[in-house]
């Protein structure tokens, strides 16, 4: 080889043209974060002057180095969270790196970017030069505080911020059976799973709990009650409640949990937490971590109506996870080629209405990028194909300034109507559509482990290529599609029922 050009989706493609003078020959090697869609290497190829050859992060490890990669980067708390999702992308990339250059032998090696996945000093230090181009986004400069005054000014203005964000934000509360409930932050993705009502707490009690929070942080003194402070998964990031045990923290499952993640970040949820889970599936992802778990004793117990089976499949949706530095595992091109694959099986139902729905996340500029769902807008236009579309209903990523996790279910359920199947990798909105007598399938193109393995095991459908996601829009009306889902609802509904 006699180029490699690494970059991510961040780059604007045409601005690649200025790599023209540094490269050396004319085999050349694009690595990317992403899956490289068809109207990608046209634009990558026009840009640089020659027919490039492309490769994804994904193909360049096993499902067995990336979760080495999740095992070996965890140092238990107290160490930072933050250093953990670090370390994971550090070792990755020398993973990378090690298999790209034995496979891809190279003396000129270019890197573009240093985001959504890429560690810039670990390819610097493996002989890579950074080449700038032009940038869909530009992380803000945070220099280091160069005095202890500094940094201690610097620990009062977030306290102070945090506690403006107490004021900002939901305090919810509710009782039952004698026992007080708090809840903080959004109930967007958790209030439907919870069997409480709940009240907005006054600015008055909000600051009765900011009080409780620094009792403890600052004295580790909290007296004993039977309040139980809960908050979800994706709403902790915010609270960050301190594990104190008279505080009674109860950490809620907000979303399907895989039972096969490898990634310890729940770790650092505190070790005096107490996970709560929808049902004894949810419990699974805290087994495999040995962490403290238990059925939420206030959950509602959703149960999957019989599935209603149309005569022809008219409208699909494919809802869309995300990807991150969060684990190793998952890649941020794994969406890539859902929606890749989506082109293909649309081409081959002109007749059926293919809705891809994106990550509302996506457009952080840690996860897919800022320019993702437009990206994905620009490949759809591209394929031309007049039964595809993006959805339309994606909710405001902001408030308040602060980027949102927890959104509010209606622009879910905005686009499922008239929907006869839901298709997605690992997403609970295809359970939330299961609620609604719509089929869903599981559908994993990657070659990786199966995250949805625990509904898979209960008999709900999956696929892994153009030719079964096929099949099953072809035979959904059959009676041995019926038979075969109407015994996984039922597998599901007494799974629902069983408390331990």
């Amino acid at each position: 080889m006699d180029n490699i050009i690494v970059i991510t989706q961040n780059v604007v493609l045409e601005s690649l043209s200025a790599l023209r003078s540094l490269l050396v020959g004319k085999e050349t090697l694009i690595v990317s974060t992403q899956f490289v869609f068809e109207n990608e290497t046209e634009i990558i190829d026009k840009a640089l002057g020659i027919k490039c050859n492309y490769i994804n992060f994904a193909k360049l490890l096993s499902d067995a180095e990336r979760q080495k990669c999740d095992e070996e980067a965890f140092v238990p708390p107290p160490h930072n969270l933050g250093a953990y999702y670090a370390k994971i992308k550090e070792l990755k990339n020398e993973r990378i790196i090690k298999n790209l250059l034995a496979q891809y032998p190279c003396s000129n090696r270019i890197l573009v970017c240093d985001d959504l996945g890429i560690e810039d000093s670990i390819w610097l230090q493996n002989g890579f030069v950074k080449s700038e181009c032009r940038y869909y986004h530009v992380a803000d400069c945070c220099p280091c505080p160069k005095s202890r005054l500094n940094r201690v000014f610097g620990i009062i203005r977030s306290q102070l911020n945090f506690v403006k964000g107490i004021f900002k934000s939901d305090i919810w509360k509710s009782k039952s059976n004698g026992i007080k409930y708090l809840f903080f932050g959004s109930l967007n993705r958790i209030g439907y799973r919870i069997d409480l009502r709940w009240m907005k707490t006054s600015k008055l009690e909000n600051l009765k709990y900011v009080a409780e929070f620094y009792s403890i942080r600052l004295f580790n003194f909290m007296p004993k009650n039977k309040t139980i402070r809960m908050t979800s998964l994706h709403e902790d990031s915010h609270w960050n409640l301190p594990d104190h045990p008279n505080f009674n923290t109860k950490k809620i499952q907000d979303g399907y949990l895989p039972p096969n993640y490898p990634s310890k970040y729940l770790y650092y949820f505190g070790p005096g937490t107490e996970f709560y889970t929808w049902d004894v599936m949810g419990q699974n992802t805290f087994k495999y971590h040995e962490l403290k778990s238990c059925v939420m004793p206030v959950r509602k117990k959703l149960y999957l109506p019989e599935a209603k089976y149309p005569s022809k499949v008219k409208k699909v949706l494919c809802v869309a996870s995300g990807a991150g530095d969060w684990t190793a595992i998952k890649n941020r091109s794994d969406e890539d080629m859902m929606m890749w694959l989506f082109g293909k099986v649309a081409a081959m139902f002109p007749d059926i209405e293919f809705v891809y729905r994106c990550h509302p996340v996506w457009v952080h500029p840690q996860h897919q990028g800022v320019n993702s769902i437009n990206r994905a807008a620009t490949y759809f236009d591209y394929l031309n194909l007049p039964n595809l579309k993006l959805s339309g209903n994606m909710p405001n990523t902001m408030q308040n300034g602060q980027f949102v996790l927890s959104y509010k279910r209606s622009s879910f359920e905005d686009d499922l109507k008239d929907v006869d199947v839901v298709f997605g990798e690992h997403s609970v909105s295809m359970i939330d559509a299961g609620f609604k007598g719509i089929i869903f399938c599981s559908c994993n193109v990657t070659g990786h482990r199966n995250y949805f393995e625990d509904m898979t095991k209960l008999g709900f459908p999956h696929c892994e290529s153009i030719d079964e996601i096929s099949n099953l829009l072809k035979s959904v009306n059959t009676q041995a599609f019926k038979d075969k889902y109407e015994q996984a609802i039922k597998n599901y509904n007494e799974m629902t029922d069983k408390e331990e």
